[in-house]
C-alpha cells in the first residue's frame, strides 16, 4: 500500500510538473520577472565604471551557461531552522472553535512570490517568508499537532564567466516543516522556504533570486479522509550584467510526509528523458525508478 501510494504521490508530481512548466509558467511567471527579477534598468543600476569595464572586457562579464549548476551538498533535520510559527507553538497551542475546517481542500495562506535575494544581498527578514500547505480553515501551524523537525536541503548555485572565472558563490537552504496534522488526520506543510546563507558576486554582476508557490500547484495528493498535502516552490535566479542577462529556474516538489524532489531543472541532463529529468527522489529509502515505474 505504501508502495502504491508513493507511485501515486511521484506521477502526480510529473503530471503537475507538466502542467507547472507549460501552463502555469505561461499564466503566472510573467508576474515573478515583473515584479521579483524585475527589468532591471541597468543605466541607473551600473555605475559608469562598470559599463566601462563591461564594454572593455565583454568576455568577463557574461556568463558562461554550460558552468550554470546547482548541487545538493548537504541533506539534515535543523530545529533551530523551526518556522517562526512553529517557534512557540508548544505553548501556544490553538483550537479551531466555531470554524468550518475542510480538511481534503489544502490551500497556502502565507506567502506565494517574494524576493530571496535581491542586488546581491540577502532580503530582510528572509526567515519570515515562506509558504504553507494547510487544510481550508485553519489558519496558524499552531492549530495543526505531530509537527516534525524542520527539513533542510542545502544547495549551492555557481556560475563562471567566459574566462572561467567564478562569478557567482551562491548557498541555500531550502526548509520545510512536515506531517503536522488536525485530529490526527492528514500530513500538512508549514515554513516552505528557501534562505541565502552565502551570496558571493563578483564586482560587476548583481544577482537576484525569488520564490514562487503557485495556487494551481497546492494540492492534496492523496484521499479526502486523510489527506497529504503537496506544493511546488519555483526558485528563479537572475544574474545581470551591464551587457547581458541570464535567468535559470528550478521547481522543487514538496509533500507533507517529508518527501521531497527536485521535479524540473535546466542543469540536469535532457538527454535522461523525462522521468529522470522531472523525478529525481533524494530521502526516504531513495525510491528507484524500477520500483517507483515497477520496471
Amino acid at each position: 500500500m505504501a508502495l502504491k501510494n508513493r507511485k501515486f504521490a511521484v506521477l502526480s508530481a510529473v503530471l503537475l510538473a507538466l502542467s507547472f512548466l507549460n501552463i502555469v509558467s505561461a499564466q503566472e511567471t510573467p508576474v515573478l520577472e515583473e515584479e521579483l527579477t524585475s527589468k532591471i534598468d541597468k543605466e541607473k543600476i551600473f555605475s559608469d565604471v562598470e559599463k566601462d569595464a563591461a564594454r572593455n572586457y565583454p568576455q568577463y562579464y557574461q556568463v558562461d551557461q554550460a558552468s550554470v549548476k546547482t548541487v545538493l551538498k548537504e541533506v539534515k533535520e535543523d530545529e533551530n531552522a523551526l518556522s517562526p510559527e512553529l517557534k512557540d507553538a508548544a505553548q501556544n497551542i490553538q483550537n479551531v472553535q466555531n470554524t468550518l475546517v475542510t480538511i481534503e481542500k489544502v490551500i497556502n495562506i502565507a506567502m506565494k512570490i517574494w524576493d530571496i535575494v535581491k542586488d546581491n544581498a540577502p532580503v530582510v527578514n528572509i526567515e519570515n517568508k515562506y509558504a504553507v500547505a494547510y487544510p481550508e480553515g485553519i489558519t496558524a501551524a499552531s492549530q495543526l499537532t505531530n509537527w516534525k523537525k524542520p527539513r533542510v536541503y542545502v544547495y549551492g548555485f555557481y556560475a563562471n564567466n567566459l574566462y572561467g572565472v567564478r562569478v557567482i558563490d551562491v548557498e541555500y537552504r531550502v526548509i520545510f516543516n512536515y506531517n503536522g496534522d488536525y485530529k490526527g488526520k492528514g500530513k500538512f506543510l508549514t515554513g516552505v522556504s528557501v534562505v541565502p546563507t552565502k551570496v558571493d558576486v563578483v564586482w560587476g554582476y548583481r544577482l537576484n533570486m525569488s520564490s514562487f508557490v503557485p495556487d494551481s500547484t497546492v494540492v492534496n495528493v492523496a484521499t479526502s479522509e486523510n489527506p497529504l498535502a503537496a506544493l511546488q516552490l519555483k526558485l528563479t535566479c537572475k544574474i545581470s550584467t551591464y551587457l547581458k542577462d541570464s535567468t535559470n529556474s528550478s521547481v522543487y516538489y514538496i509533500q507533507g510526509d517529508g518527501y521531497f524532489s527536485e521535479i524540473a531543472s535546466p542543469f540536469k541532463d535532457q538527454e535522461k528523458g523525462l522521468k529522470k529529468t522531472f523525478i529525481a527522489p533524494l530521502i526516504e529509502g531513495k525510491v528507484s525508478e524500477e520500483k517507483i515505474f515497477g520496471l
